[in-house]
């Protein structure tokens, strides 16, 4: 069913409504961008949380599942072409999302060195960064719930 929504939101976007094929509205945009954001939610939901920075291979198999799909999310709501009265907006998104994803980095390099402090530090930079992404997100009109 979720193929069915980006499929749908692809060829909104494509078919020019509220704009030609080059530019399009942002209506379609925000459609096709939230539409993507919710497949790649749905996935995360799916990978276990670790229940405490201690527990180093919950971090580490937790991290090394949602560090690809975090990356991928990031590539494909990128290649959306934003119109242009989003574009500064939407590229500082991506910059400061992509600074969110950086710091799960070290979190992952820590929990490999058993440094419980280090995987702490790491999650709560990536957390507060996220939460930055989220509300910038939801100010733009980008809606991530997977529900």
């Amino acid at each position: 069913m979720s193929h069915l929504v980006v499929l749908a939101a692809a060829l909104t976007v494509w078919s020019g409504v509220g704009g030609s094929a080059a530019e399009p509205s942002r209506k379609a945009y925000l459609t096709h961008v939230s539409a993507v954001c919710q497949t790649y939610a749905r996935r995360l939901e799916r990978v276990p949380a670790p229940s405490e920075p201690a527990a180093y291979g919950d971090v580490i198999s937790s991290l090394q599942r949602v560090l690809p799909l975090l990356r991928a999310q990031e590539r494909a709501m990128r290649a959306i072409h934003a119109p242009s009265p989003l574009q500064l907006t939407v590229g500082r998104l991506f910059e400061i999302d992509r600074s969110s994803i950086a710091a799960l980095e070290p979190a992952l390099a820590a929990a490999r060195r058993r440094d419980a402090g280090g995987v702490a530090n790491g999650l709560a930079r990536f957390s507060s960064v996220r939460d930055r992404v989220h509300s910038l997100s939801v100010a733009i009109g980008i809606r991530c719930n997977p529900n």
